[in-house]
C-alpha cells in the first residue's frame, strides 16, 4: 500500500510500463474501456483542440484527463453501443461514430439522435423484458415526431407514442 505518492506515479506503479488510459478505465472497473478512453480522448481533443492537429505528441491526452473528462461527462459511457452500430452501419471510426452522437445530443439533443436510440431500444431485449411487438403505426408516428421536431428546430425532449394519440403528420415549413 502506498501513500501520498505523487498524481503521475499511477501510471507505471506496478507495472513498470506505462499505463494506457483504457488500463485506468478498466482498473476503475469501466466496461469496453479502450473505446471508452477513445471517445473520453475525442471529447476532450474537441473540447479543448478542436482546431488544432489530433495526432502526435502535442495532441497527447494524460490519463488524468480522461478520468477527469468522464467524470465530467458520464453519459458518454451512454453512447458507446452507438457508436458501434453506426460504425457497423457507415464504415466511421467506432470511438469518432459514439463521442459525435453525444456531442451532437448534449448540443441540440438532436431529434434523429433520439429518434434512433428509442428504435435501437426498442429492438434490443434487455434482461428480464420480453421483446417489444413491433408496430408499424408506432414506428412511423416515432419517425414522424421525430422528424418534425428536426425540420421545425422544435425541442424534443422525449420520444414516445402511445395508440391513443393521433398520428403526427409531417412538418413542411419550417
Amino acid at each position: 500500500m502506498f501513500s501520498e505518492v505523487a498524481e503521475g506515479t499511477f501510471d507505471v506503479l506496478d507495472t513498470g510500463k506505462r499505463r494506457t488510459a483504457a488500463d485506468v478505465l478498466a482498473i476503475e472497473g469501466e466496461k469496453n474501456s479502450t473505446m471508452l478512453a477513445a471517445m473520453v480522448r475525442t471529447v476532450w481533443l474537441y473540447r479543448n483542440r478542436a482546431d488544432l492537429n489530433w495526432s502526435g505528441g502535442a495532441a497527447a491526452v494524460t490519463n488524468h484527463q480522461i478520468v477527469q473528462t468522464l467524470d465530467e461527462h458520464p453519459k458518454l459511457r451512454d453512447f458507446l453501443g452507438v457508436g458501434e452500430q453506426i460504425a457497423t452501419a457507415t464504415g466511421m471510426i467506432k470511438s469518432a461514430a459514439g463521442a459525435a452522437s453525444y456531442l451532437v445530443e448534449q448540443a441540440k439533443g438532436d431529434p434523429r439522435l433520439l429518434f434512433r436510440r428509442v428504435m435501437f431500444n426498442m429492438a434490443r431485449k434487455h434482461v428480464g423484458q420480453a421483446l417489444r411487438r413491433r408496430d408499424t403505426r408506432e414506428h412511423l408516428a416515432l419517425y414522424l415526431k421525430a422528424f418534425n421536431a428536426w425540420h421545425t428546430g422544435e425541442p424534443l425532449p422525449q420520444l414516445r407514442f402511445t395508440p391513443r394519440e393521433s398520428m403526427p403528420r409531417i412538418a413542411t415549413t419550417r
